[in-house]
Order: C-alpha cells, then structure tokens, then sequence
C-alpha cells in the first residue's frame, strides 16, 4: 500500500503542556484511517496540525515532521495544503447562502471555475457523491439553513469535494446527528475511499468497527495501538486498548 501521510516524531504543545507525544506513523491512500480515544488524547489536535490549523494560535507549538506524498506539509504554504487536505467539523456550518452557492464559493473564489455551465456540473456531481441530488435537487436556490441537519453535514461534504481535495478529516461528524442521518453520512464516508484518503475521529467505538479499514487508538497524547480495524477490535494487543473498547475505562 502506498503511504500518503507519514508522521515522524511528532510533538504538539498548548502552553508548553504536551498534548501529542513523539507520534510516529503512517496514514495510506485511499484508505479510512479511525482514530479513537478519550476526551483530551490529542485526536483533534492532530487533525489540526495536519490541516494547520493552529499555526496562529500564539499558545500552540510543535516540532517533528509531517510528510504529505514525501513533501513537509511545514514547508507548504497554508493555501496550497487546504486545497488538498480538506476538513469536515462536528456540527455543520452551511454558509448562509443557497444550497447551489455553498457549493460554488470556494470554487469560484479560487478560480476553478467560471462557467455556469461547469458550475452545474460540479453541483450535480458533488451532491451525488454524498447521496444528496435527489434530496434537494429541486430546490437548489433555496437556503442551506433550510434543510436537516444531516442535509446540511452532507452537503458541507459536498462543499469540500468541490475543491477536488486528495485528503478529507472528519472531526466527529456524526455526534450531532440522528441514527438514520449518521448511517447516511457513513455510507457517503465508505464510498468517498474509492478516491480520497480519509481520517475519521470518532467517540464511538461501534461506529469505528463499521467503517475503518485500519483504527489508532489515542490515549493521553501518545498512540497506544494502531491495526486494521477487524482485528483491533476483536483481538487488541494491549491491555488499554482492550480496557478502552470493552467500555471499562473512558
């Protein structure tokens, strides 16, 4: 398997305090790479660094490397990076505009596209691609803030497909979201690996074992184990991380 993301001792830091501790290891393409763990383990953190988001937070500080296709994601420029890491939060933020527009924005800002006859195109195609068309294609000019919850998380999904990204994190996308909208979600996330590399924080372990191909687990800033998710949750390799799984502790 070819490795898209390696991390090489990688150390993160808010007020001097360690919140990632000498991470090592890889992420490969095309695969959906689970990270778990308790409140306060550094997941969202290390979705944060990947994606530098923390690089103007004056409290935050790191060192070690993170290579994206051999290049030092440190070295790129912030811009260049987002346009090929793309980021999803917990709760959905559709701008406040039509469901058409949240799509094109970021397209057209960056100058991707010009034609309102491409911009039909990418609309129809990214809402596919997250099981949304038919929901809403009918009422593309109507408000985002209209549609359900679930909507408006596939659609911020739809959003980021729109920019053409190499890699989606998805920062517990589902915590917000009803049993039927979460399975929906899921399945957009399953069928996303056959073209991006994914990495998905959850606090749910059951939705871990559905849709990873490998899982971390993260406890207190340092990776306890890290293995494909079928055998990470039948048969761990470490004590904590049996511990954390079987709900005893977390």
């Amino acid at each position: 398997m070819v490795e898209k993301i390696i991390v090489e001792n990688l150390n993160c830091y808010y007020n001097k305090n360690c919140i990632l501790d000498s991470l090592n290891f890889s992420i490969l393409k095309n695969e959906i790479l689970n990270i778990i763990g308790p409140a306060n383990s550094g997941k969202t953190t290390f979705l944060r660094t990947l994606n530098r988001m923390n690089d103007y937070n004056t409290y935050y500080s790191r060192n070690g490397n993170i290579y994206l296709d051999k290049l030092n994601i440190f070295n790129m420029s912030v811009e260049k990076l987002r346009r090929r890491i793309g980021m999803l939060f917990a709760m959905p933020i559709p701008l406040p505009m039509s469901i058409y527009e949240n799509i094109v924005f970021a397209p057209k800002c960056l100058g991707l596209i010009f034609e309102k006859s491409k911009q039909d195109y990418i609309v129809e195609c990214v809402l596919k691609a997250v099981f949304l068309w038919n929901e809403v294609k009918d009422r593309l000019n109507k408000s985002a803030m209209e549609i359900s919850g679930g909507q408006q998380q596939r659609l911020c999904i739809a959003r980021i497909l729109a920019i053409n990204p190499e890699i989606i994190l998805f920062d517990e996308p589902c915590s917000g979201l009803d049993p039927i909208s979460t399975a929906k979600v899921e399945e957009t996330i399953i069928e996303l690996k056959k073209k991006y590399t994914i990495v998905f924080v959850t606090n749910n372990v059951k939705q871990a074992s559905r849709i990873g191909d490998r899982t971390a687990f993260f406890l207190m800033g340092k990776i306890i184990e890290i293995n494909k998710t079928e055998e990470f949750f039948i048969s761990p390799k470490q004590k904590k991380t049996a511990d954390y799984i079987s709900g005893r502790f977390g």
